[in-house]
């Protein structure tokens, strides 16, 4: 018969290995996103911490098997560090169903066969960031994954809807690093980067548009900077991109509706006033 319960070694383990992984997790989340730590260093460290929890789980399901067979103490340390685990869990698994549905892609492109350039970026992206090149094996997979993906083609003269991606780039905040108005002989072109909201990751767009005083297309390359994997990401961006482009310009379409009802009724009303008023017709008196 034991006199005292001992304290399971394995549970006091678990609740330091976990604690540390939530540290270190919780550590690189805040130096990459607001101290500028560099994205590859900040996914090894990521990394280490994502192992450490694993392991803090593995023995803390051990700590509690030996404390339900012994009857030690730390049952409280074995559980709170299930909890503190499954904190640093959590990203992974919520990226795990991207990561087994969608294709290992980091960019995505509206024109497979010639994709708007990176003049600018290509500057900026060094050492262990994503090539530049787009990779033609993209583009199978791209069109199994994302079949509407698609350039988009507006009636809309050229310099109406260039301006308009330009005003939907600022508004979704991108930070617009090269542009170039659309010429006579050249496209417009416009470079730009999103900071992701939550571990402010960089990713890279060039948008280019091309067209007439009748018609133009608008095509879209977005790609994640780090990563073999962009969880979907590019593929949401460029959609929401072309979503708000259409929004501003039927707002464009019914603004000028507008403008134009207002004329027709104007250039009326002055038609009315500039012609003669026409005397009243009197009854002669007959008696």
């Amino acid at each position: 018969m034991r006199l005292y319960e001992t304290l399971s070694r394995r549970a006091a383990w678990s609740y330091r290995i976990a604690t540390l992984s939530v540290l270190v997790f919780a550590g690189a989340f805040v130096w990459h996103r607001f101290f500028g730590l560099g994205t590859p260093l900040a996914f090894k460290i990521m990394g280490a911490a994502i192992a450490g929890a694993i392991v803090a789980v593995v023995v803390a399901i051990a700590a509690l098997v030996a404390i339900w067979n012994n009857g030690d103490r730390g049952a409280g340390r074995a559980t709170t560090a299930l909890l503190l685990a499954a904190l640093v869990l959590a990203v992974p698994l919520w990226s795990l169903p991207a990561l087994l549905t969608l294709p290992r892609l980091y960019e995505v492109t509206t024109d497979p066969a010639a994709p708007p350039a990176f003049d600018r970026v290509a500057r900026i992206r060094q050492g262990q960031a994503n090539p530049i090149r787009y990779e033609a094996a993209f583009a199978p997979l791209q069109a199994q994954a994302y079949p509407d993906l698609k350039p988009l083609v507006i009636q809309r003269p050229l310099v109406d809807v260039y301006t308009s991606v330009r005003d939907v780039v600022k508004t979704l905040n991108w930070k617009i690093l090269e542009e170039q108005a659309p010429e006579a002989t050249k496209a417009g072109h416009i470079e730009a980067v999103e900071k992701t909201l939550l571990f402010g990751f960089m990713d890279d767009v060039a948008i280019r548009v091309t067209g007439n005083a009748k018609s133009a297309r608008v095509d879209i390359r977005s790609s994640s900077r780090f990563g073999q994997h962009d969880l979907g990401r590019n593929a949401e961006r460029v959609r929401r991109f072309f979503m708000e482009v259409k929004n501003r310009l039927a707002a464009l379409e019914r603004l000028e509706r507008m403008e134009r009802v207002v004329a027709a009724r104007q250039a009326e009303e002055k038609e009315k006033a500039k012609s003669p008023a026409k005397p009243a017709n009197r009854k002669r008196d007959t008696n």
